[in-house]
């Protein structure tokens, strides 16, 4: 607990960064944290994109792209996600809250939990083909290439209904979902991730909502009867 017993502790001064020598009075710079954000974003959204893996497909040919396309995209998410991670540590920012224990490892343990959402959806689709590992080994080998799927969501079983596995039971988008939680259960809040927990929260229902399209275009009737029986987001919640 902070010095005075109490598991919530409000500091509304600014924090100096070491680099850059930004002073105190600076507060905080939202609007740097909306364009680092927003180019992320941008840049993650339009090589997901179907014109962009349609326009490599025309270049390089179903095997070269089914092969190589996920595992460079993941690559490529690394690198741009530890360059806006570290503008992001860079900004001059103000601390909203801190949760002091025992409450914070409520905080942690909900993050955690958080985490394990996203990995069980990602185990149901396939680790290593989420990963991009298994169509890049298939290339390399010479064996053959599975395309790669339109959408992240569920596989389809051998009775070509959408796998219902995992979190996939309880969420249509247990990625999304698991990445969102982690983000809202910081135990210390700052003005500048404030903000971009409310960014994480638009752009996790807006590409939901766009990967719904996607995979109801892919699998028409399978993942409209998957649709109907498992909710949007949030567990619990009609589905819809």
């Amino acid at each position: 607990m902070g010095s005075e017993g109490r598991p919530w502790s409000s500091r509304g001064h600014a924090k100096t960064r070491a680099s850059g020598g930004v002073g105190a009075s600076e507060g905080f710079a939202p609007v740097r944290v909306v364009w680092i954000c927003a180019l992320w974003a941008l840049i993650h959204s339009i090589l997901a994109s179907k014109q962009i893996k349609d326009l490599t497909l025309r270049i390089a040919g179903p095997r070269y792209r089914d092969g190589l396309y996920r595992f460079s995209f993941n690559a490529q998410s690394v690198v741009s996600l530890l360059w806006a991670a570290r503008q992001f540590s860079r900004l001059p920012d103000q601390e909203l809250y801190r949760v002091s224990p025992p409450w914070s490892w409520l905080f942690r343990a909900s993050q955690a939990a958080s985490l394990g959402v996203l990995l069980s959806g990602v185990r149901v689709m396939g680790i290593l083909r989420f990963a991009g590992v298994t169509p890049l080994r298939d290339l390399l080998t010479g064996s053959d290439v599975r395309p790669a799927p339109e959408a992240q969501g569920p596989p389809v079983g051998s009775d070509d209904e959408m796998v219902r596995a995992g979190a996939f039971r309880f969420s249509r988008h247990p990625g999304n979902l698991g990445a969102l939680g982690f983000f809202l259960f910081l135990p210390r809040m700052t003005a500048n991730r404030a903000i971009l927990v409310a960014l994480v929260a638009l752009y996790v229902v807006l590409g939901s909502m766009h990967e719904e399209y996607r995979l109801r275009a892919a699998h028409d009737a399978a993942y409209e009867r998957y649709r109907r029986a498992v909710p949007f987001l949030l567990p619990g919640r009609p589905p819809g």
